[in-house]
């Protein structure tokens, strides 16, 4: 009996022992993983103090680099010094869980919040994520596993308290503002007239659409920015000026935040506020249409006799969710 209970305490101890060296190896390859991080950050920072603008891996990080107030730079220098403290943290430990610091748990589970937002944002308002912000999220979330499940545990309730807190907020109303148009514009052409703001949403694949920017090649009076509602290359109009970096997803989602599900629509901001023109008759019939007034710009638009949004009793057009090239004669006015 007491050969059996001197067998077990070793037993136990040795048990104890490997335990404690899988969290050492736990904490040493954190400490890498926080090490490697503020490295690619400060490459980071690096390229963006050299060339003026960050690294882009996809379309994605200049989207959500339109849409944020907070300059890249800001986020990269916030992000480097969190990285710096849980690598520093990391090492006072000296590979056991008893020496870390407490409060390198907490900022890890705050990063997990943070980052909820971030890609909250991507999801659902900018609809294009961001490849870096992404490479950055799996660094934090590795970090938080290897401190084990009373770390893992709080960390996905945290996560997904952040997400569906962003999520239940209403940003639709937002969504016609400056930033998400401009964001989404592939093409501008100046025309004779500064003022007001045109904005056309069109599909390379819609006979409709071709039609209206054909017209335009005879009516340089209008100033007009180009926003696709899919991917295109180049656009059969003289004098435009293009913006590779646009996001056809953001232009598709700004129409469905609107209600709206048909090209093409043409937006126009004045200083009254927004009017809204959907299909080829009603569109071609206001940009043909003289100034009947003018103010202070040296134009003013007809005004609007329709309540709420003018311009959607049009017809004309063709379905944002489906194809209707089948309609259109000649090639296409977008690539």
């Amino acid at each position: 009996m007491l050969h059996a209970r001197a067998n077990a305490v070793p037993s136990q101890t040795n048990h104890r022992y490997l335990m404690l060296n899988r969290k050492n190896k736990a904490l040493q390859f954190g400490q890498f993983l926080a090490l490697v991080a503020s490295l690619l950050i400060a490459a980071q920072i690096g390229y963006t103090l050299y060339q003026g603008s960050p690294l882009c891996l996809n379309g994605g990080c200049k989207v959500v680099e339109k849409l944020t107030r907070v300059s890249p730079l800001v986020f990269n220098v916030v992000g480097f010094f969190f990285f710096q403290v849980v690598y520093w943290g990391l090492y006072v430990a000296r590979g056991e869980m008893r020496r870390l610091p407490r409060f390198i748990k907490s900022l890890l589970l705050a990063a997990l919040a943070v980052e909820a937002v971030l890609i909250g944002f991507q999801y659902l308002v900018a609809q294009a994520f961001c490849v870096y912000c992404l490479g950055i999220l799996a660094f934090i979330i590795l970090l938080n596993l290897l401190l084990g499940w009373r770390q893992i545990v709080p960390g996905a309730l945290v996560f997904a308290a952040a997400i569906l807190a962003f999520a239940s907020l209403d940003l639709n109303h937002n969504a016609p503002g400056e930033q998400a148009f401009t964001a989404g514009v592939f093409a501008s052409r100046p025309g004779l007239l500064k003022q007001p703001e045109n904005y056309l949403f069109y599909s390379s694949t819609c006979a409709h659409c071709e039609k209206v920017i054909a017209a335009l090649k005879t009516n340089a009076r209008a100033t007009i920015n180009f926003n696709p509602i899919d991917t295109i290359t180049s656009i059969d109009l003289p004098k435009t000026t293009l913006n590779a970096s646009y996001s056809p997803a953001l232009n598709k989602a700004l129409l469905a935040s609107l209600g709206i599900d048909e090209i093409p629509v043409l937006m126009t901001r004045t200083a009254d506020g927004w009017s809204i023109r959907r299909g080829e008759t009603a569109i071609l019939a206001h940009l043909s249409l003289p100034a009947r007034t003018t103010g202070p710009s040296g134009y003013s638009a007809p005004p609007a006799t329709q309540a709420g949004i003018p311009g959607l009793d049009g017809s004309e057009g063709c379905q944002v969710s489906t194809d209707c090239a089948s309609d259109a004669s000649g090639q296409s006015t977008g690539r």
